[in-house]
């Protein structure tokens, strides 16, 4: 999963990255966080040993209420509805078919599904004007009145299960429509100009027509872009353009990509995927690679120079350079679909302030007793951190993911060892993606053993944590094993990013949490504990600003107040100036990681807490990955049948 990726560049280059153990100037748990300042820390780590009793306490009357609801005896058919499994099926295969890429993202073999079929390459509908936009949304309200036409009906324990999730997801998706305004199709991290270079060096040529597939959808770019530019405008005229300090990192992003056109990026990926495969005779592949190349030249490129224009035009017209508060209805908006699209959790953005702000306390605590308990482990991580890693960082990448599916999963559900490969991005890609260290390439829903890791040779430092995070007990693991359920399709094109990325945020901190970091020294059982609240404290700072700006309302005074003592005294300023441009840049984008990781966090401590000593951490992550992608609530209620089941 990319994004998760684009955590290493915001805390590096912002400050939520406070490696807060790594300055050797540290000694004491107060010049310890007095002395912060920016640096480098991998997108994963986190959480400390000991989660904070009085949360725990505060939300159980709730826990208890949700599963008296949740455990209530229901009769559930033996047999599955046909009819709803016909409606699962016509959803999967709108969902499949909506563009080109994710159909072959999607469906590795079109034979794993003949009666699905692709008419013709496209890159999907990009039109954003009002009649677009009322014709989208009648089709969702469709949707899901058709959906709950199945509320009453008998359905088997699995599809009551999927209706429910399925139920959730599109009642949270109709908030988008509460103020369409509040969409930008162009920003920093999760903009259309921003993925579009790995989305295109991603595709796969299996065959000819994917090929021909590929220099038809690019032809279509220029286009496609121009009908976003064209809801830039709009958005300008309604109020709500984007801030100049966004429009200027688009604009920069736009540059990047519009460099060495002649031996671009997407023109060398592109001749080094044809060159490999042997279905294409010589000419052929030289027709193909001239069609490419006339093609970036030709629309690509123009298509960002068309982008940089408008955007150069508008800026100015912005009329909120603060969060989503700075406009009517931007903090209910927040509430209603950034918050629970991002973070799949059923908390109030009130609640999970208050479980932010504990957290923060229970961490420093957590450090406090560490440096108390064993000085000279604390001391000599501070001094050493990357040494502690060193060990894998030399490994080859191979080497290290097999490691890890050695070493590291006694407490998942694993059997034997899943099958991937490694993809090194070339040295055009991996310039231009200079801040994603590697990423996992969700398997097909129809081949879970193919399976890809690309990654980024520029870098030798924080594999060990990137690779457990991508890998195993990460992505890898959990689009492998789940994809091997047998789930219903609709079920495998479910994306819940909270669930999705705070699986792998908590399994690759059970590493940390578990593993015996050697380090040449006695120190080892310690050095995942300092390295756990060292990437918690991470997360921690850049999840809480989202909350701040764009629900609180908070400026760049306030986020300057709040991180008093946290950075190094003088930073707070710029540091805050950043952290700003970053979350109202992308509204919620953090919230997967930061708030995904403490509701899988928070369940696993339930569970338990309930069974006591029949707790079992293998079986207790099967019921998890068994459950799916979907919203924490709902997994809880798999979590509550688990319980019932095991007291």
């Amino acid at each position: 999963m990319k994004m998760k990726m684009r955590m290493k560049k915001v805390l590096a280059v912002i400050l939520a990255a406070t490696m807060l153990l790594s300055l050797s100037a540290c000694r004491t748990p107060s010049e310890f966080y007095h002395e912060v300042v920016l640096g480098e820390t991998s997108p994963n780590g986190k959480k400390a040993k000991k989660e904070s009793d009085n949360k725990e306490d505060k939300t159980e009357d709730k826990k208890e209420d949700k599963t008296e609801e949740s455990t209530e005896d229901v009769e559930y058919a033996e047999e599955e509805n046909q009819e709803f499994q016909d409606f699962l099926w016509d959803y999967f295969e709108k969902s499949v078919t909506s563009d080109t890429i994710e159909y072959k993202s999607s469906i590795k073999d079109p034979s794993s599904y003949p009666d699905i079929v692709m008419e013709e390459a496209t890159l999907g509908d990009a039109r954003m004007d009002q009649e677009a936009v009322a014709e989208s949304k009648k089709e969702d309200e469709e949707f899901l009145d058709d959906l709950l036409a199945f509320e009453d009906a008998e359905l088997t324990e699995d599809e009551r299960f999927t209706y429910e999730c399925l139920k959730r997801d599109m009642e949270i998706n109709m908030h988008k429509y509460d103020n369409i305004y509040f969409y930008d199709p162009f920003t920093p991290m999760r903009g259309v100009q921003e993925g579009l270079t790995s989305s295109l060096t991603d595709f796969a040529f299996d065959n000819k027509q994917d090929v021909e597939n590929y220099i038809t959808m690019i032809g279509q770019i220029r286009d496609y872009f121009g009908e976003l530019i064209k809801f830039e405008y709009e958005k300008s005229d309604a109020g709500y353009f984007m801030s100049d300090s966004i429009a200027d990192d688009v604009i920069e992003q736009c540059d990047e990509f519009m460099k060495n056109k002649d031996d671009h990026v997407l023109i060398e990926s592109f001749d080094e995927k044809v060159e490999a495969v042997d279905f294409l005779s010589e000419d052929e592949k030289a027709d193909f690679k001239e069609q490419n190349k006339t093609a970036v030249l030709d629309v690509i490129i123009p298509a960002y120079e068309d982008l940089k224009s408008a955007l150069e035009e508008l800026k100015g017209t912005s009329q909120n350079d603060l969060g989503l508060p700075g406009y009517d209805g931007g903090k209910q908006y927040y509430a209603d679909y950034i918050f629970p699209k991002y973070s799949s959790s059923a908390k109030t953005p009130e609640e999970e302030i208050e479980v932010m702000d504990k957290r923060w306390d229970d961490l420093i605590l957590q450090m406090t007793a560490i440096y108390y308990s064993n000085s000279e482990a604390y001391e000599w991580y501070v001094d050493h951190s990357e040494d502690a890693f060193e060990k894998y960082d030399e490994m080859d990448i191979e080497e290290l993911v097999n490691f890890l599916q050695e070493n590291c999963m006694d407490d998942y559900p694993l059997e034997g060892s899943i099958p991937f490969n490694i993809k090194y991005m070339s040295d055009s890609v991996a310039k231009i993606s200079d801040s994603t260290l590697a990423y996992y390439q969700v398997c097909p829903v129809d081949d879970p053993d193919y399976n890809l890791i690309v990654v980024n040779g520029l870098h030798d430092t924080d594999l060990f944590n990137t690779l457990a995070h991508e890998g195993t007990p990460g992505h890898m693991f959990q689009f492998w094993y789940f994809r091997n359920t047998n789930p219903n399709p609709a079920r495998s094109v479910a994306f819940n990013l909270g669930y999705i990325e705070g699986w792998a945020v908590y399994s690759s901190n059970d590493v940390l949490k578990n593993f015996d970091f050697e380090g040449g020294n006695e120190y080892g059982s310690v050095i995942g504990q300092l390295a756990q609240i060292d990437m918690d404290l991470s997360y921690l700072m850049i999840g809480r600003v989202d909350l701040g700006v764009n629900y609180e309302g908070w400026d760049k005074n306030d986020i300057a107040d709040y991180l008093k003592g946290k950075v190094a005294e003088g930073n707070e300023e710029s540091a805050a100036e950043e952290l700003m441009n970053t979350v109202i840049g992308d509204p919620g984008a953090y919230l997967s990681y930061t708030t995904g990781f403490y509701e899988m966090e928070e369940l696993r401590q339930y569970a338990e807490n309930e069974l006591g000593s029949k707790f079992d951490a293998k079986e207790y992550h099967k019921t998890v990955l068994d459950a799916g992608s979907c919203q924490f609530d709902m997994l809880k209620k798999k979590i509550d049948e688990y319980i019932s089941e095991n007291k």
